[in-house]
């Protein structure tokens, strides 16, 4: 063999690789908005905007909430005390944010369900440059209390509560992301930092999970929605796979409360400092159905079959009727009327949905299903009867009469003279001129109504 060509074969083979290599790194530079798999939201950029058309971003995110801090200064509330996070009787003081510690200012939160998966989308904001980010999300089952007030609190925590934890160190690389829940029972080795319960547990990497994406903004980005322009290293975005990560699964989970707080350092029993206070949210993996019924000139019982493992899987329905299916988890589903009683007609089925990635198809008797976290989907089914006469039924009505008519009235026979020459005529005595004698007669039976019969006789003159 030619070893030239071996050794040229072999330059190409060493080249490629680096080249791939390289490649790989310059679409990462120039489309840093490659989203989480599943998901369009790019939560890896750096930025607020859309980079990609068809893809999300803060500036169009689904469901976002919004939560400010009290401005910066004297007045700005922060956790005080020694507060750790894993405290639930904590205190709120007010004072200025030491110059190396994260000042808060806002937090975004928003979440949907696609491809069969909960994402949940996080990000933050902060005055002061750092090099460094120490954050963590709190998202809560339960109402929080006031912490825009000072002085003692107590956190309303329940089991799975979680936080999600955004260390950020030295101002290079990408955020490590973390996730523990909430633990209320069972041996203390669950808890990740406190060694007594109730603890946050276990912490597990989501990044190396490849269960979350994240990234801080290296050079100034603008914030559309709070109208604000944001230097480098001051905002933070996050996106997660709850699904994946198992914060979601068979079971209904709902979470109603997220807040954002700053740790001192990225050891996680350093004390905890800023906070911006809680904001209610609505994160589901759980739905809601419900069926009515309406029937139409009488009332029956109605069957009606489903699929997706509803509980009861089936129910009947008469007029008035409601079955409210409360605790659906995301997935398809389906809900079938069976055939009608003798006599009846299915006239119309009618459904609406709402919720970001939640539809209802209407087909005959059944309603077709896809359940998203937080959706609602209502349906309302509609039978006919036609009216028969089942039983003999008189229709009561006057009994028709016989009447006389009266004889007909004869005709009244006009006697109107009738003018008929006589063979002879007189003359008057003082003209000279002939004169007439009518005399009227009357001959034979009654004529016809107005038939006239005149007679008349003329005199000759002297």
């Amino acid at each position: 063999m030619d070893v030239s060509k071996l050794r040229r074969r072999s330059l190409r083979a060493g080249i490629a690789v680096p080249l791939s290599v390289a490649l790989l790194l310059l679409l990462a530079l120039v489309y840093p908005g490659l989203a989480l798999p599943g998901s369009t939201f790019e939560g890896s950029d750096g930025n607020l905007v859309v980079n990609t058309a068809g893809n999300t971003d803060w500036s169009n995110a689904p469901n976002r909430v919004r939560g400010d801090d009290v401005p910066s200064g004297t007045g700005d509330n922060a956790f005080g005390q020694g507060t750790k996070e894993d405290d639930e009787n904590v205190s709120v003081v007010t004072g200025s944010i030491p110059p190396n510690k994260s000042d808060l200012t806002r937090f975004y939160v928003a979440n949907e369900f696609a491809n069969n998966s909960n994402y949940l989308y996080l990000a933050w904001e902060r005055s002061n440059v750092l090099g460094s980010a120490n954050m963590d999300f709190e998202i809560n089952q339960k109402t929080q209390p006031n912490l825009t007030t000072t002085g003692p609190k107590t956190l309303n925590r329940t089991a799975g509560d979680l936080l999600i934890t955004f260390d950020f160190t030295n101002g290079g690389g990408n955020p490590v992301l973390g996730l523990l829940k909430w633990v209320t029972s069972g041996p203390t080795s669950q808890c990740f930092s406190r060694n007594a319960l109730p603890c946050w547990g276990n912490r597990v990497n989501l990044s190396a999970a490849g269960f979350a994406e994240g990234a801080v903004n290296t050079s100034t980005v603008d914030d559309p929605i709070a109208g604000v322009s944001l230097p480098g290293l001051t905002f933070g975005e996050a996106a997660v796979n709850l699904t994946a990560a198992g914060v979601f699964g068979s079971t209904c989970e709902a979470f109603a409360s997220a807040f954002l707080k700053s740790r001192s350092s990225a050891s996680f029993p350093a004390e905890v400092k800023d906070f911006v206070a809680p904001r209610p949210v609505s994160i589901s993996n759980c739905g809601t159905i419900t069926i009515h019924k309406i029937t139409e000139n009488g009332d029956s019982t109605f069957d009606y079959t489903t699929t997706g493992a509803l509980t009861p899987a089936t129910f009947s329905l008469s007029n008035g009727g409601t079955r409210t299916y409360s605790d659906v988890v995301a997935g398809s589903y389906s809900v079938t009327e069976s055939a009608p009683p003798a006599g009846w007609t299915l006239k119309s089925l009618e459904c609406t949905a709402t919720g970001d990635g939640t539809s209802v198809t209407p087909s005959d008797a059944t309603a077709s299903i896809t359940m998203a976290g937080g959706g609602t989907v209502d349906c309302t089914y509609t039978n006919h009867i036609n009216l028969k006469p089942t039983i003999a039924t008189k229709l009561s009505a006057p009994a028709p009469t016989t009447r006389r008519m009266p004889a007909p009235r004869p005709s009244p026979t006009a006697t109107c003279p009738t003018p008929t020459r006589s063979p002879s005529t007189t003359r008057g005595p003082s003209t000279g001129r002939p004169s007439t004698a009518a005399t009227p007669t009357t001959t034979g039976p009654p004529a016809p109504a107005r038939a006239r019969s005149w007679s008349s006789t003329k005199t000759s003159p002297r």
